[in-house]
């Protein structure tokens, strides 16, 4: 598999910029939901992660990835959220369980899976 670089390099900078746009929304979900309306955290963090991965479909589909809709990349995005859902939420209620602060457990999770999904998303979802 060849990987052309200046399309990756393009690719993971759009990545990372809508990145860094969406998760600050994620954090503003998420605070209103546990600080403002006493929503369990975990429970405000699958409400809010759910929501995410709806939009970031599209966005990524486009904006990024510039490919176009298939039965096939849909249940591979799926697949990915499966994946990805259950590894978010493994690593944010373990950070939860060991006394980190919710939004400092959040951004951990970002970090620590930013990469892994990009990954992800450009070798097996919209390849």
């Amino acid at each position: 598999m060849k990987i052309d670089i200046q399309s990756f390099k393009e690719e993971f900078s759009k990545y990372a910029i809508i990145s860094l746009i969406g998760y600050p929304i994620i954090f503003i979900i998420l605070y209103i939901l546990v600080d403002v309306f006493g929503i369990n955290k975990s429970i405000a963090f699958f409400i809010t992660y759910t929501i995410s991965y709806i939009i970031i479909y599209f966005v990524q589909l486009k904006l990024i990835f510039k490919k176009s809709h298939s039965f096939k990349k849909s249940i591979k995005f799926l697949i990915h959220i499966g994946v990805f859902f259950l590894l978010v939420n493994l690593i944010f209620n373990g950070l939860i369980i060991i006394k980190i602060q919710y939004l400092i457990a959040t951004a951990l999770t970002i970090v620590i899976l930013f990469p892994i999904r990009f990954l992800s998303y450009k070798f097996f979802v919209y390849r």
